[in-house]
Parts: structure tokens; sequence; C-alpha cells
């Protein structure tokens, strides 16, 4: 997309960057560019393919794009598109900037977290800058998590990929290494070395881990009480819940929320 004139903003103390955004509504293309900016592109509706080098991307509405820094792309656009696209700039080792595109269902709130991101900019006066920097904070959390759900950060043997599936389908639901294994088509002690080889863990360990971190991203959400929390990643019992995560990250979930939650201003 093309670079519009905006001026980038920061969090002093911080890399990661939030520079600009804006919106494409158009059937024309877009010719070949670069920018020093990671970007991201969420398609509203309509459809296109960004060739970024010498890859080749399709996406339709609920498409997300990646597109590196540095990289030069173009866009072919097919019939009337429209598009919501944000420049950042992410320290290294924070987030897989590599070309892919993910799908993504409508009721994905990463689409709503963009538009906000893109309209919240035109009152940015009136913001805090942390508010936007949190919330581009939030958006890289759930791409890495749609990585992992659907494959595309790293190339997995195909039984640890469907198992992945599986987990992240049925983080709620309570899970048997056995009926795990059956969905990834192989043994229980098979897909254990799989996993051990591919994450360096046990499926079961690697399914406390994305509850966890799933209970991370919902944490973020004043309004939810811990129990919700603990049910809504698969925990019944908010105090086993609370246990695990203090173990995981030092400090109790509450604690943890405490230390991010962002106090209003007052004027």
């Amino acid at each position: 997309m093309n670079r519009p004139e905006q001026s980038s903003q920061t969090v002093p103390g911080r890399e990661l960057r939030f520079c600009w955004g804006g919106r494409f509504n158009s059937s024309n293309n877009v010719g070949w560019h670069e920018h020093e900016e990671t970007e991201l592109v969420a398609v509203r509706k309509g459809r296109c393919r960004i060739e970024v080098g010498e890859l080749g991307l399709e996406g339709e509405r609920g498409s997300l794009f990646v597109l590196p820094a540095g990289v030069a792309q173009r866009q072919e656009t097919h019939g009337l598109t429209g598009t919501t696209f944000l420049g950042i700039k992410v320290p290294v080792g924070l987030f897989d900037e590599s070309a892919r595109v993910l799908p993504l269902s409508e009721s994905d709130p990463i689409l709503h977290w963009i538009e906000q991101l893109c309209d919240w900019q035109e009152v940015r006066p009136k913001m805090s800058e942390d508010v936007n920097i949190r919330l581009l904070e939030i958006i890289l959390r759930r791409i890495s998590e749609l990585d992992t759900v659907l494959g595309t950060r790293s190339q997995q043997h195909p039984a640890v990929a469907a198992a992945i599936r599986h987990l992240q389908q049925n983080l709620t639901q309570p899970l048997l290494l056995e009926n795990i294994a059956r969905q990834a088509g192989v043994s229980a002690s098979h897909l254990g070395a799989l996993f051990a080889a591919d994450c360096g863990c046990s499926p079961m360990q690697y399914l406390q881990r994305s509850r966890l971190e799933r209970a991370c991203w919902l944490l973020d959400n004043p309004y939810l009480r811990i129990h919700e929390v603990a049910t809504a990643c698969g925990y019944e019992d908010v105090n086993y819940f609370v246990r695990l995560f203090n173990r995981r990250y030092g400090q109790p979930p509450g604690k943890w929320r405490k230390a991010r939650v962002i106090p209003p201003k007052v004027s």
C-alpha cells in the first residue's frame, strides 16, 4: 500500500512503533514499492493478490497479509477491493515478519483491532500513545497465535501440525493424549517423540503452555474475572489455574494484570 504521510509514534524505552495506517478502496492495481516498516494488510471486501519479492500471496475478505520491511511489493486488485493497512516497526525477535497470508474468521477480533488502531491515529493528540502500542502488542500476539494454529510459522511434521490444530481448536475441552494422537493419525508414543523433536516439549506441555498464553491475552480485558479467564482456557478449578499461571510467569494472574493496566489520565 502507498505510505501515507503520517508521523510515527513511540513510547520511551520501547522499540515497537506504530508508524502509519490508512485504507484502500479501489479496483486499481498498486505498483511496485517498498517500505522501511513491516506492513499488515487486512482485506475488508473483495480480493487481491500481493506479490512480495518473488512470492505471490492470494487474499480475499477476511484475509490478513503480513508483508516484511524492505522487500518490494505490488498489489493486483480483482474488482473493487477494500483493505486497511498499518505500518509498524518491530524489534528483532519479537515477531515473525516473514511474508504470509492468514485466513481469519469474520468474528476474529484482530480485524476490529486493526480498524481501531487505524482510526485512533486521527485522535492521537487526545489519547495515550501507550494505548496504541498496547493494542499493537495484542495484535502481534494474536497473529503469533494464529501462526501456531495454522502452521504458517514453520515447517512442522504433518502429525504435529494436525495435533496443534486440534489442541488450539479445543483449548477449553478436557483432552487426553490418546485422543490427540488419534486426531493426528499416529500413536501416542510416536506423537510424543515428534513433539519433542519439533517443539521441545510433550503434547500435554504444549497444551498447558497454549492455555496459559491464551490466559495472558484474555487478561488484557479488564472486564473478565479471573475465574472467567480460567474457564475460557479450559480450567474449571480456578485455584489450579492460578498455581499454574504463577509457576510459569512468576506471579498470580491478578497481579500480572495489574502490572499491565494503563491508569486513565485525569484531564
